[in-house]
């Protein structure tokens, strides 16, 4: 018996799957190229593995209402929930979560094993993933070296962190001026971790066991940036790029021991012809975006309606 967590976000799709004692036995990450098109590339590759019995389908991420009606999933949870449950498995006493994704970044501080702050950015792109990455391929620079490579530095450079656009200018700028790539690429890390503790911790006590996760938290430098922040040892666990896809494997796995069933569609999805029909629907004044799922021709689901006069 096995377990699914799936992590749907803007920039990449995680797959995990438990076996019933907990262990991971597949792991997945893929850029997302189109929503339907890498959720049946996740379960092409995952079919390869073997096609297991599935006890159960968690689901998170930006993208999780419309996978888990592509999908059959049996539960849907926030991110926060879905981050935090994972964190408490690797550290059961962890008391501040952090973590940096492609396109927001979260705060969670934990009290007596439970949240107490969570604080969510989505309204800006800067200090965020993309940010880096942009900046990397700017400069020429694989995103994956990005962190050995600023931790050469030896120097503090300034750079306007708040904004992705100036803190490219700024890069720029610092380019054509002779400053070393390692220099500006720290400068760039430091500058993100301070702007992230300034917008989402503002006002809040961090204590910890402190925990950094997401595909970020490969990343050296900004770990090292977050310890010379806090002045204490930032833990980063080893699947650090899945814990929202591992949270949902455990939160479903619990479900499945409750509910006994599965609503999973089966390994053929990764075959399966699924299409899209989107309206705009005068039901109500709320105007409200419907789309429908359909599966060989067959609707399997509708999203986005606001009320009943609209499906």
């Amino acid at each position: 018996m096995h377990y699914l967590g799936l992590d749907i976000g803007s920039v990449s799709v995680k797959l995990v799957a438990l076996d019933k004692e907990g262990s991971i036995s597949v792991q997945l990450y893929l850029r997302n190229q189109g929503i339907i098109d890498t959720v049946k590339e996740a379960f092409q590759k995952i079919r390869k593995e073997g096609t297991w019995e599935v006890g159960g389908v968690g689901i998170t991420g930006s993208g999780k209402e419309f996978v888990n009606l592509l999908v059959g999933g049996d539960i849907v949870e926030s991110e926060i929930i879905a981050h935090t449950v994972a964190a408490q498995h690797y550290v059961p006493d962890v008391r501040t979560i952090f973590d940096i994704g492609g396109e927001d970044c979260k705060l969670m501080t934990l009290a007596n094993g439970t949240i107490n702050n969570f604080i969510m950015n989505r309204d800006c792109g800067g200090g965020t993933g993309a940010m880096i990455e942009s900046i990397a391929r700017r400069m020429g620079i694989d995103i994956e070296d990005v962190g050995e490579l600023a931790m050469k530095s030896n120097i503090q450079l300034s750079l306007p962190s708040k904004c992705g656009i100036f803190c490219q200018s700024a890069v720029v700028s610092k380019l054509n001026k002779g400053m070393k790539k390692e220099d500006i690429l720290m400068g760039v890390c430091r500058g993100m971790i301070g702007n992230f503790l300034t917008m989402l911790a503002k006002g809040i006590k961090l204590e910890p066991p402190y925990v950094f996760q997401g595909a970020t938290a490969q990343n050296k430098a900004l770990v090292h940036c977050f310890e010379e922040e806090l002045g204490h040892k930032v833990i980063v666990p080893e699947n650090c790029s899945y814990m929202g896809a591992i949270g949902m494997a455990l939160i479903a796995k619990e479900n499945a021991a409750k509910a006994g069933k599965t609503n999973f569609r089966g390994f053929d999805i990764a075959d399966a012809d699924f299409s899209t029909k989107n309206i705009i629907s005068d039901g109500c004044t709320n105007m409200c975006e419907i789309c429908y799922i359909y599966k060989e021709g067959k609707k399997i689901g509708v999203m986005g309606n606001r009320c009943e006069k609209c499906v």
